[in-house]
């Protein structure tokens, strides 16, 4: 598995721990109101029950949605990261091919003469 796609499904985790870890602490603060309410229900018109049961369908639905969106970026992100690692490793390849022709060539290419010596140079320039 590659790095990108990787960190790219940490990504997703993490986002989806989080909206998990906002819908509990959602739970817990709207519970804390419903038994104030409880208290006061009877001056209520309507029962607090039915309302507590709709709000906790429409946390439900919210939750639902956010959790869906994230799988959708997941998927559109897993599509990317497979089409940058596609390059990457055609990019990759070719760069290896690359130096494996260069170094076949240089392998075959004969050693260059090295220039004569300073000193020698000098020594018959000086008999000359």
């Amino acid at each position: 598995m590659s790095k990108l796609k990787s960190i790219q499904e940490q990504i997703q985790v993490s986002i989806e721990k989080g909206i998990n870890t906002v819908e509990e602490q959602h739970k817990t603060l709207a519970s804390k109101s419903f038994e104030y309410v409880e208290k006061v229900e009877k001056e209520a018109k309507t029962s607090v029950q039915s309302l507590k049961e709709m709000h906790n369908e429409a946390i439900a639905n919210m939750y639902e949605y956010a959790r869906t969106l994230n799988k959708k970026l997941g998927g559109f992100a897993s599509e990317v990261v497979g089409k940058i690692d596609g390059e990457i490793e055609g990019a990759v390849e070719k760069a290896e091919e690359v130096v494996a022709e260069t170094k076949e060539a240089l392998a075959d290419k004969p050693a260059a003469k090295k220039a004569p010596a300073k000193k020698a140079a000098a020594k018959e320039e000086a008999t000359a």
